[in-house]
């Protein structure tokens, strides 16, 4: 015979079964749901500015992304011009032929943002580099690279 104990452990197993096999699929929906709320989704539109740095030049270019531009596109994220910038060294293909070194992406939600995307620049850059004039940040930019070409690209779909 069963003992009290084991029959509710059997009672509780077999109502939790069954419980789980009745559910509705909306549970499903609702974890799908919070795992969306996780993954943010992707931003709308890409701009892709192509860079062509000029030989021995490299580390005066990483320089000047790295500690003058970064923090522009930083303060420019916080002030929701743009959602994320990022520079991209180009491996492979290599060689002097080849028609760009480098690549910066700058990722917008929506097409607006594109309309004027480094508005309040010029406030952004007397603080951030105060002893920067903004005919220096022009000269030292345009000297360490060339920009080949720029493309904006749009999400059309996604699966994640």
């Amino acid at each position: 015979m069963m003992s009290r104990n084991n029959f509710l452990w059997a009672l509780a197993t077999m109502l939790a079964f069954f419980a789980g096999a009745l559910m509705p699929s909306g549970g499903m929906q609702r974890a799908a749901a919070m795992q969306a709320a996780v993954q943010p989704k992707s931003p709308k539109y890409l701009e892709i500015g192509y860079m062509k740095v000029e030989p021995g030049k490299d580390d005066d270019y990483i320089h000047l992304e790295k500690d003058i531009w970064k923090p522009l596109h930083q303060q420019r994220i916080k002030n929701g011009q743009v959602r994320s910038w990022a520079v991209y060294g180009v491996r492979f293909p290599f060689g002097t032929e080849e028609k760009y070194d480098y690549v910066t992406i700058s990722a917008y939600d929506q097409f607006t943002q594109l309309e004027n995307p480094y508005a309040h620049a010029a406030e952004s850059l007397a603080k951030l580099h105060p002893n920067m004039k903004p005919e220096d940040f022009v000269r030292q930019t345009s000297s360490a690279r060339k920009m080949v070409r720029s493309e904006v690209w749009e999400l059309v779909d996604e699966a994640q």
